[in-house]
């Protein structure tokens, strides 16, 4: 069976609502099928939002993804209304920017961050990247695998630090690389090219790891 982004967000809102019924407030979806990016092993990032929500309804949620066809490639956000109305702005800048309604309407729900957020958010990814990068390096007995996953959270970085300098959101790596330069534009296309970091040696992986470590100290202290 070939696998149809459309028809399954398709599929799965209509079961949700009948499911859920009017307790749903909002059904969308994220990440690399989002922006276009999606790839054979890719997973579906779906959010769900309901009127409350307790640990019945995850049972719920989970038979209907496990019923799903290709259900092995959901995942996603799942929450009640008043859990998402209070959460974190500074940890809301992709959640508000990238994700397209299926059913509903998120700016309903949620407060957009301001630059502010963005700026809070920005300092905060690069603090939690920053002590990843160490962690894989001292412990991570297949650096070249650890590092590729990296190198993927920093477009969200890259992303948001341009959205604070430009006042512009850009949904796509592609598009994001034309904007930058200099060693952004480095890390980005390593990014982009993640799946073959482990083609190079221990110099390169070395010099891959010092490189996204000099950028997020100096996001750290920036900022």
């Amino acid at each position: 069976m070939d696998f149809d982004i459309n028809l399954w967000l398709k599929n799965i809102t209509f079961r949700l609502k009948d499911i859920f019924k009017e307790r749903v407030i909002f059904i969308g979806y994220h990440g690399s099928f989002k922006r276009g990016e999606a790839g054979a092993d890719s997973d579906i990032d779906l959010v769900v939002i309901l009127d409350k929500l307790d640990l019945y309804d995850l049972i719920n949620y989970k038979k209907l993804i496990n019923s799903m066809p290709f259900a092995e490639k959901a995942c996603g956000f799942i929450s009640g209304k008043r859990e998402i109305e209070n959460w974190s702005k500074t940890d809301l800048f992709q959640f508000a920017f990238e994700t397209e309604a299926l059913y509903g309407d998120i700016k309903d729900i949620i407060s957009m961050p301001d630059k502010d957020d963005i700026v809070i958010y920005v300092k905060t990814a690069a603090e939690s990247l920053y002590h990843a990068l160490c962690h894989s390096f001292l412990y991570d007995k297949n650096p070249s695998e650890s590092l590729s996953d990296l190198y993927k959270m920093s477009f969200f970085i890259l992303q948001a630090d341009y959205y604070v300098k430009k006042g512009k959101y850009i949904p796509t790596k592609r598009e994001l690389l034309n904007l930058l330069d200099g060693d952004e534009k480095v890390i980005l296309t390593h990014c982009i090219n993640k799946d073959k970091i482990h083609e190079l040696n221990d110099s390169g992986i070395d010099s891959l790891y010092e490189l996204l470590l000099n950028w997020c100290s100096h996001k750290i202290i920036k900022n």
